[in-house]
């Protein structure tokens, strides 16, 4: 699905008729995120403010995130109730919140937030809307009881919900065929970039970047994500060990922080590739760090629509990635993408990409096109619009 018309049609469930609702229609945001979110900013900088109008809610403290969006010029409120044991205040606040600006429709995104946000949406009859933002990560979990009380929880929400956005094709899939939500309550809707943010990325930016860190001294492959199991570095680090015994020079850059640094540095060591690893940590600079890799590699396990990967192809940077969720909405064609958890299938790709540099460049520059058309933020703007417009019409508060 990837031209705009598909797109819109996708997201227009029920059509729209002139004076059936006020203007503008009251979206209530909930999240729990406090670092700065380009997709929320995008989509607010994006939509018609006459058409829609925003408040944004977080469970967290104050942070980047809030700050960004008033900004904007869009209420935000900082709950400081991230912990599971405030989860009641949380809907308490939050349901003060509604009544107060008189909210049509509460859109939440994660998976405690969406516990919330539309338990409160449906106590006042109002709307909810959901962004399922992953993919099969529930059904991974290791404890049987664990993994079936998430799974019914996550069940309760798409229940409860008025519609639910996909923003990959897999996630689509699955809950199409997984959890059997009926297909008129999904859309397909990705992630909405603006592209000026890549193209604020100087030369100048990317030579500082690579002065900093010593780039250029051997092929320069970049890994942006969250040290967690769930994103499958261990399998990288197997693959890097075997270029490393043909003699194959690179170096990665890992670009993040998380539970599982420790953990990783010491595979690194025993996998004789410590001197090859560089664990940068948390970096307001990764696009500049994107720009100067010559390779951008993601090993994850399960994604739902990894933003890293959005970013390398904008960038028209060459990617290895794992075959998960909503990789193949992005890389597929312009990029090597390879089994998850299987570290030689990763080496061998990294084989084919090093040995003709030049062909994955311009494939990487294909799919900078297909990335620009897909995921334009004021696309992605409208078809949140309409989805918005419809749900309202098709669910009257009462």
């Amino acid at each position: 699905m990837t031209g705009s018309a598909e797109l819109l049609k996708d997201t227009a469930h029920a059509p729209h008729t002139e004076g059936q609702h006020r203007n503008p229609i009251r979206v209530l945001h909930l999240t729990s995120i406090e670092k700065t979110n380009y997709f929320l900013n995008n989509l607010v900088d994006y939509c018609d403010r006459r058409a829609i109008e925003f408040t944004v809610v977080t469970l967290t403290g104050e942070g980047e995130f809030a700050a960004e969006l008033r900004k904007r010029g869009i209420l935000a409120y900082c709950l400081d109730c991230a912990q599971r044991r405030r989860a009641v205040h949380a809907c308490r606040r939050l349901v003060q919140i509604i009544r107060k600006h008189d909210v049509d429709i509460v859109h939440t995104h994660l998976f405690e937030p969406t516990l919330i946000g539309v338990t409160a949406a449906k106590l006042l009859g109002r709307a909810a809307i959901m962004t399922r933002h992953h993919s099969d990560a529930l059904y991974r979990i290791q404890n049987p009881l664990k993994r079936w009380t998430y799974l019914r929880l996550e069940q309760y929400s798409s229940a409860m919900a008025d519609h639910i956005i996909a923003p990959s094709k897999e996630v689509r899939r699955i809950l199409l065929q997984r959890e059997k939500v009926r297909a008129s309550k999904v859309s397909l809707i990705p992630y909405g970039q603006d592209f000026r943010r890549f193209q604020s990325v100087s030369e100048n930016d990317v030579a500082r970047v690579k002065r900093e860190l010593g780039m250029g001294q051997t092929r320069d492959l970049v890994c942006v994500s969250r040290l967690h199991p769930e994103k499958g570095h261990v399998y990288l680090f197997e693959a890097l060990a075997g270029l490393r015994r043909e003699s194959l020079n690179v170096t990665c850059y890992l670009v993040g922080e998380g539970p599982g640094r420790k953990s990783l540095e010491e595979s690194a060591h025993k996998l004789g590739i410590g001197q090859s690893i560089r664990f940068l940590g948390w970096r307001d600079d990764a696009l500049s760090i994107l720009a100067a890799a010559d390779i951008v590699v993601h090993p994850s396990l399960h994604e739902a629509l990894p933003s890293a990967l959005i970013e390398a192809l904008a960038l028209s940077k060459p990617i290895v990635a794992s075959d998960v969720s909503g990789v193949r909405d992005i890389v597929n064609g312009y990029g090597e993408i390879v089994p998850p958890a299987n570290s030689p299938a990763f080496a061998d790709a990294l084989r084919l990409v090093l040995s003709d540099i030049e062909s994955a460049n311009r494939r990487a520059a294909q799919g900078n096109s297909h990335i620009f058309e897909y995921m334009a933020a004021s696309r992605v703007a409208e078809a949140h619009v309409e989805c918005y417009r419809s749900t309202v019409l098709s669910h009257p508060r009462r």
